[in-house]
């Protein structure tokens, strides 16, 4: 009966063979292209609330404001944060700031910057320049500078993607490990009509050549 059947409709396709679905969101999109499959997930990290309506993305363990070099306007209230991190180990490979669930077809602006100490900090720009004075409200309290007060949220694991209230107003900043210092660029990607999808920062690139996802795309 199985001989039948096979040979009536064929062989049936080998798991390998069977092709992934078109993507439908910038995230199946982002998913598809890293090529690290069924060992990575998606972490949903909450709202990005951008009230002055420009971010900083920067190394925020340098002690002054070198973090808020190259922060831009975002031409949006709020993005909503993701992190595609490794099932097991919680690494970080992309982060990504969602303004729509739109297929990015174009790259727009980009911010590059570089850590020294293997962490990503970012937020509103009002954020930024709270961080960037707290190092001299550190120093007149007796306690250091901000990278003193930033140790121990570095220290929880090897791998974290979590929001500190900068004080004195409480003002979030998202923090997330990259497991590797050197250079990286938030990237803003834009649908067909030219509106933003949200802003790139691949962290690891493609996994079968290291190639970071905003260079398949082209320039708008």
């Amino acid at each position: 009966m199985f001989g039948f059947f096979k040979s009536l409709f064929g062989q049936p396709p080998h798991p390998r063979s069977v092709k992934p679905l078109p993507p439908r969101s910038a995230r199946d999109w982002l998913a598809q292209q890293s090529m690290r499959g069924p060992e990575c997930k998606w972490k949903k990290l909450g709202p990005l609330a951008l009230p002055s309506g420009r971010i900083f993305v920067g190394d925020p363990t340098g002690g002054h404001d070198g973090h808020m070099n190259g922060a831009q306007a975002v031409g949006a209230d709020a993005l909503t944060a993701w992190a595609f991190q490794d099932r097991s180990t919680g690494e970080n490979h992309i982060v990504w700031l969602e303004a729509t669930d739109a297929l990015p077809t174009h790259k727009g602006a980009q911010l590059d910057f570089g850590v020294d100490a293997a962490t990503i900090g970012l937020g509103d720009a009002d954020t930024g320049n709270m961080f960037s004075a707290l190092t001299d409200l550190e120093l007149d309290a007796g306690r250091g500078d901000s990278f003193d007060w930033l140790v121990p949220h570095l220290q929880i694991s090897p791998n974290f993607s979590s929001w500190v209230k900068v004080p004195p107003a409480g003002l979030p900043m998202l923090l997330i490990s990259t497991r590797a210092d050197g250079g990286y660029a938030a990237v803003w990607l834009l649908d067909a009509q030219g509106t933003l999808c949200g802003i790139l920062i691949d962290i690891s690139g493609r996994a079968s050549d290291q190639l970071f996802l905003d260079k398949l795309l082209p320039d708008a």
